[in-house]
């Protein structure tokens, strides 16, 4: 029988807030009890959760008392964690990339695809009239969010540094972005260095003046994020690479599909009407959670190369670790990793079963959620979904005999919910292998610039070349020890980029 992963562990307080497809479970971290579970509904209540899709996100505010969600129908959801009760549901704009609370738990942050950042209250207030259109936004918003900021890329990852006067905010194409909160439309400095996209960022506690980032390049930065300086790399790949069993599925360019190329040769492709894009969009909807599924014809290359793309970075808490060390984990791979602040040696934890997401709890244990049916038949007995590590010395050691707490035997056991081959594969746990890299293929490589003269690329492509490298020179020119006010130079220029981008659309 096929179950759901959990995709998402969340503590607060004495409680597991854990997420599996469209489902939330509540537990007590303690004990293990089961204490509520979306999966017990019924009648219109059930049939919403099963429309709305696997949740993608989620988080918990600092009190307990919140937790919010969204997944593919761009259905922005605040529940009371106790009861499981919908507060209020409001439509995102775009999908979102990442959502995350405020320290007073008042707001709800969101970035999304499209490159913009909103909040918006707790509760809403009833709305007596339309709201117009942010100035700089580069989509309506349908439920009344505040514009912060906009990237002229994919969001990736954000955060508040610890004092929320600034949020710093990566995307794909390789910027991250330090910005005043919540007035984000000045920019205090760039954190300028890597060379693919950054998935990843993460503010240690133990020292909150350094950013560590990572994303597609082989190395983990960690920057003085005020001044946007490169203090010291950590060398990944070499222990990462080893470990990354899941490929990328094959997704073909967008504008091929749109009929944007001569390459395509479909002519049913190129058509303009409600079906032909309908075509377009079902031949790339979805990608197998499990290469293995499609025979291994959905690797991104004939070569199937391996794609690094981090996932996560945490960093153990003060009075945890004395030694200070960094967790991290990466896309379709099957071991958890660890390094030590200060050293550049990289630790591996192999699971043998891609890991889908980590959490830290307080006492310091590592709470590993994997696939665990990626790779076996779905008969071959109660899958194991959640592992639990800790650190000993410099390597990762799992927990076992009597450490091991309650609750790891219900999240492997009456918390596995059934589900049906279609609504695994639709999960796409795998997708980011895909979504992040720019395209593989050198020739419709946009951002290539032998590649330019292919007629695949767009005007509007070229365009928006020539603004990015227009605004990363103006950043790099500024004398070294300005920022703030003195970047506003370099944040006219991304305004303008914004409104060109806006006006083109």
């Amino acid at each position: 029988m096929s179950v759901f992963p959990h995709t998402q562990l969340l503590f607060s307080a004495s409680l597991a807030v854990v997420t599996s497809g469209p489902h939330i479970q509540i537990l007590d971290s303690r004990t293990g009890d089961l204490i509520t579970t979306t999966a017990d509904r019924q009648g219109a209540d059930k049939e919403a959760l099963l429309k709305s899709g696997p949740i993608r996100l989620a988080a918990v505010d600092r009190s307990g008392k919140h937790l919010v969600t969204s997944g593919d129908d761009k259905q922005l959801k605040l529940w009371e964690i106790d009861g499981l009760k919908l507060l209020n549901e409001r439509e995102l704009p775009k999908k979102p990339t990442s959502l995350a609370f405020t320290r007073d738990g008042q707001t709800i942050l969101s970035s999304d695809k499209f490159g913009d950042i909103f909040s918006y209250e707790l509760h809403p207030a009833p709305q007596t009239a339309e709201q117009k259109k942010a100035s700089l936004a580069s989509h309506d918003n349908p439920s009344g969010g505040k514009l912060i900021l906009g990237h002229t890329s994919f969001l990736t990852a954000f955060l508040l540094s610890f004092d929320e006067k600034f949020i710093i905010t990566a995307d794909r194409d390789e910027h991250i972005r330090v910005s005043w909160y919540p007035q984000g439309y000045t920019i205090e400095n760039y954190c300028l260095g890597h060379e693919k996209f950054v998935s990843a960022v993460h503010i240690p506690e133990f020292s909150p003046a350094e950013l560590v980032s990572g994303g597609g390049d082989p190395m983990l930065k960690i920057w003085d994020w005020m001044t946007g300086k490169v203090k010291r790399e950590i060398p990944i790949l070499h222990a990462v690479e080893p470990f990354i069993k899941v490929k990328p599925a094959r997704r073909t360019p967008r504008r091929f599909e749109d009929g944007g190329g001569e390459e395509n040769g479909d002519d049913d492709a190129k058509k303009k009407g409600r079906k032909g894009k309908a075509r377009a969009k079902s031949a790339s909807a979805s990608l197998p959670a499990d290469p293995s599924e499609e025979g291994g014809e959905a690797e991104a290359s004939e070569s199937g190369d391996a794609v690094l793309a981090l996932r996560h970075i945490e960093s153990l808490k003060p009075g945890v670790d004395e030694s200070r060390h960094l967790i991290f984990s990466a896309v379709g791979a099957t071991a958890l990793f660890s390094c030590a602040y200060s050293d550049d040696a990289v630790h591996a934890f192999d699971f043998e079963k891609p890991v889908i997401d980590f959490t830290v709890s307080s006492d310091g244990l590592i709470w590993v959620c994997l696939d665990g049916q990626w790779g076996v038949d779905s008969a071959d007995g109660t899958p194991v979904m959640v592992r639990v590590v800790r650190l000993s010395g410099d390597k990762l050691v799992e927990v076992s005999g009597n450490d091991v707490p309650p609750l790891l035997s219900s999240l492997n056991s009456k918390c596995l919910l059934p589900t049906t081959p279609a609504e695994l594969k639709a999960l796409d746990l795998f997708l980011p292998l895909s979504a992040l890299p720019k395209n593989n293929d050198v020739e419709h490589d946009p951002m290539d610039r032998e590649g330019f003269d292919n007629p695949g690329v767009s005007k509007k492509e070229l365009g928006r070349l020539k603004s990015k490298k227009a605004v990363a020179a103006k950043v790099q020119s500024r004398p070294a020890g300005e920022g703030g006010r003195g970047a506003r130079g370099a944040q006219y220029e991304e305004s303008q980029v914004r409104a060109r981008r806006c006006w083109c659309r």
